[in-house]
């Protein structure tokens, strides 16, 4: 019996849940960078639900992820796990091949008393570990908005699911409403047993097809395009370039869409944001409302023409901060914001402490309740992110540093917080500040790079797939 299935087999005998447990409403989101207007990343995002959320909550406004990929990263989160420890850097991971004998973060919850329910984009894409939930429901392309999409006529910049448009349809008939009902529909009831509620929301993923009302909100002519400095990437690494990102903006500007898609994005946004806010009204209305944790986050950042690039799967800063929001009753009394560093591997125990369940030996990250409690307070944090063994960032409240194959790049995000001047380029001319703070964090970096390579999911034969896609313990939600 592996650690996995030892711990599994205590279950709820591990730990005496009470009726004062509290519930967790887990909410994810794919490819939300920080343009959400109590994050300040661009003034035209109209983001209202997730401000009413983030009254509420503290606000992680330097919080990094530890891949610049869906995968990764929440492979990341849910272990609590480094990449760097599970060697899990690309989408095509499989991800358990990295951590065979983690507990994720919903089945130690399960483990433990809870009543633990998912829905939507949780894991990455065929990835959902579903026997970590009583219940799930799955990630699908609704039939209606599938047809809307085939009739859809491109964007000119369009390459792949790199596309943009309005839909000429209903909410309803989006896939990632199914979410909103079924998420709604537990926080409506009362339960007998605390529960984790799980709920991933697709957009703003592309493509940034939503229905027409979002894109109506934004007149194109009126988008203002992000900073941006055609000689950015003069003095970086090599490597840190991607270069499909840069193959993304040279079409877009070719075929002068910028602002364009910028609209697409802020029209997906806003469409995510009121789906947020169906579930916020949901648990304002129904009965749990006073005793549920919410927790909010993107999987990492994503660039829209910075640095000539698109998307994310790079280590600057556009692509490794994402939005963090943590609403505990009676643990923080209002919003407020929080300018330490914190990184996606803390929330895990993060969610013990604020649920009062035991420690777990093994986790990377360490718990953001004293920060709850004073977001002001000191904090010695760091974000560390990896695209890959060989190359990897570090950021703290001041400074990024970046190593790669071919380089460095260290930047003062306070003088320069568009990342335009890499001080490391030119290592003569830095000064001895510059050469302690590169040496520093460089030092705390992690020493062993895991440079495993995993199986490609999508390769493996189809029984394998279904073992490590796990079997739900109560069938699939209905939705």
């Amino acid at each position: 019996m592996n650690r996995r299935q030892f711990t599994a087999s205590l279950g709820a005998a591990a730990f005496a849940q009470t009726k004062k447990a509290p519930n967790v409403l887990f909410i994810a989101v794919d490819d939300l960078n920080d343009w959400v207007q109590n994050f300040g990343g661009n003034p035209q995002s109209v983001t209202p639900n997730m401000v009413r959320l983030g009254a509420r909550a503290i606000r992680f406004q330097r919080a990094y992820c530890n891949a610049p990929m869906c995968n990764p990263s929440r492979a990341s989160l849910m272990t609590g796990l480094r990449p760097t420890t599970t060697g899990v850097y690309n989408n095509s991971d499989t991800w358990r091949d990295g951590a065979p004998d983690a507990v994720t973060l919903p089945e130690y919850f399960l483990n433990h008393g809870y009543r633990v329910l998912g829905c939507g984009k949780l894991y990455h894409n065929s990835q959902p570990d579903y026997h970590a939930f009583h219940e799930y429901l799955p990630e699908t392309h609704s039939e209606a908005e599938a047809k809307a999409e085939g009739s859809h006529t491109p964007a000119k910049a369009a390459q792949g699911h790199f596309d943009w448009g309005p839909l000429d349809i209903a909410d309803e008939e989006m896939e990632d409403y199914r979410y909103v009902r079924y998420t709604a529909d537990v926080l409506s009831k009362k339960h007998d047993q605390p529960f984790f509620m799980a709920c991933g929301f697709k957009k703003p993923h592309l493509p940034w097809y939503v229905p027409r009302k979002y894109f109506d909100k934004f007149k194109e002519s009126d988008v203002k395009l992000p900073p941006y400095l055609a000689n950015d990437l003069d003095d970086v690494p090599k490597s840190a370039i991607l270069q499909g990102g840069l193959r993304d903006h040279a079409r877009v500007t070719k075929n002068d869409e910028w602002q364009a898609a910028i609209r697409g994005y802020l029209a997906a946004i806003n469409f995510c944001d009121t789906n947020v806010g169906r579930v916020l009204d949901a648990l304002d209305k129904g009965p749990n409302a006073q005793d549920t944790i919410v927790v909010f986050w993107g999987d990492h950042g994503w660039q829209l023409g910075e640095k000539n690039m698109w998307r994310k799967f790079t280590l600057w800063e556009r692509s490794c901060r994402a939005p963090l929001m943590i609403a505990a009753p009676g643990v923080n009394k209002t919003g407020a914001d929080c300018g330490r560093v914190v990184e996606f591997v803390d929330l895990y125990p993060t969610m013990l402490d604020l649920c009062g369940l035991p420690p777990k030996a093994g986790l990377a990250g360490k718990s953001l309740v004293p920060l709850l409690k004073d977001p002001l307070r000191p904090w010695d944090g760091a974000g560390i992110t990896s695209d890959g063994a060989d190359k990897i960032s570090i950021r703290t409240e001041r400074w990024r540093y970046g190593r790669f194959p071919d380089g460095e790049e260290l930047y003062d995000e306070l003088a320069d917080p568009n990342e335009w001047k890499n001080l490391a380029h030119h290592p003569e001319a830095m000064t001895a500040e510059q050469k302690k703070v590169r040496d520093t964090l460089a030092a705390r970096l992690p020493k062993r790079e895991n440079r495993t390579k995993h199986r490609a999911f999508e390769q493996l034969p189809g029984e394998e797939k279904k073992k490590l896609k796990g079997v739900p313990r109560e069938g699939f939600a209905k939705g």
